[in-house]
């Protein structure tokens, strides 16, 4: 997927360099290299910032490397979310280094973290931005998880290197780069943990989204179920009283702010599909398995699922938040590997691709 550009290099600089001049007032003007970014990045200067980037991985890697990425970046990349978010900058782009270290271990290659970096390092100097417009500082909160074998693997990697969900959000595709959404369940997921500042924003975008590939109509209980089935891993059936009624607390503002924010979704009738008989968690499982095309945002039944977040969906085990050597990066659904990081065989029906 090309990327056609609405502004040049040139164009991005001049605007990066007028913010840089407007804070000189409050803050040294040196234009040394630093590691925290304070400009505010619009979608056009996002786009010139990865063409840049992209040219020097290409240089480094001699390839196409692929990025998982996540946060308010997504909202301005993601051609879908951009026109219906109200959101028009962000500070950074958010990565997840883990997974992008893991691919290229399997390939040989143990600096691939580092040589990324120096390429980020480049762009940052060039645009004369902070090196951490691009960083996977969250990574050491992302989850990891176990299947019920006693596996451990990512599961945001896990559902965001899907098939499907590559064909439906890849939001930059570049001779040297190509950049992946995770998957709008995980980045609802993601963005209730913190909710501040733009989070609510956000996540309205990517329901908003769900209505309009599904037409679902979100009530705090199907969000709530939603997300407990397919973000299990977040292990929410662990969460205390005080945290469980935050969390419920979000959902329920997330969809008012919702309602109020859209004519089309007061002017809707309830969600039709609800009325349907829904398969078991076996034949949702051996679904995704034959066909990894069903949309995530298809909600769970209400029936079959817990409504709170106190009670487990299926059982499992949180692990901790530490980055471990990952293993293969296979996109088959049956995985061999020779580090148990992912189940050779998966067995989880909440990782359904989007």
């Amino acid at each position: 997927m090309a990327v056609p550009l609405k502004t040049s290099n040139e164009a991005s600089l001049l605007i990066i360099n007028h913010s840089l001049r407007s804070s000189s007032s409050s803050s040294s003007p040196s234009l040394t290299m630093n590691t925290h970014n304070d400009i505010q990045l619009t979608r056009e200067i996002l786009f010139n910032l990865l063409n840049d980037l992209q040219q020097h991985t290409l240089h480094i890697f001699g390839c196409q490397i692929r990025l998982f990425i996540h946060g308010g970046a997504v909202m301005l990349l993601h051609p879908h979310l951009s026109a219906s978010s109200t959101r028009r900058t962000t500070r950074d782009i958010d990565y997840i280094r883990r997974a992008f270290g893991h691919e290229w271990r399997k390939k040989g290659v143990y600096d691939a973290e580092d040589r990324l970096q120096s390429c980020i390092n480049a762009t940052a100097h060039k645009f004369h931005v902070g090196t951490d417009w691009m960083n996977a500082d969250p990574d050491v909160a992302l989850p990891f998880a176990r299947d019920p074998r006693g596996h451990i693997y990512d599961p945001i990697y896990y559902d965001s290197k899907q098939p499907n969900n590559i064909e439906m959000n890849t939001v930059y595709s570049s001779p040297g780069l190509v950049l992946i959404s995770v998957t709008m369940f995980w980045g609802v997921a993601l963005k209730l943990v913190r909710y501040k500042k733009e989070d609510p924003v956000d996540i309205v975008a990517m329901l908003r989204h769900g209505t309009k590939l599904n037409g679902v109509q979100w009530t705090p209980q199907i969000m709530e179920n939603w997300i407990k089935a397919l973000c299990w891993p977040m292990g929410y059936d662990n969460y205390q009283p005080q945290r469980i009624d935050e969390l419920k607390d979000r959902v329920q503002d997330a969809v008012r702010l919702l309602q109020i924010s859209s004519d089309d979704f007061t002017s809707r009738k309830s969600y039709a599909p609800m009325r349907k008989r829904r398969p078991s968690m076996h034949a949702l499982n051996e679904h995704r398995m034959q066909n990894l095309h069903s949309h995530s945002f298809a909600p769970p039944r209400i029936e079959s699922l817990s409504t709170s977040f106190d009670r487990t969906v299926v059982p499992h085990h949180s692990a901790p938040h530490v980055i471990s050597p990952l293993s293969s990066p296979t996109d088959s659904v049956r995985l061999a590997m020779p580090e148990p990081w992912f189940p050779h065989t998966p067995v989880i029906p909440q990782t359904r691709a989007f």
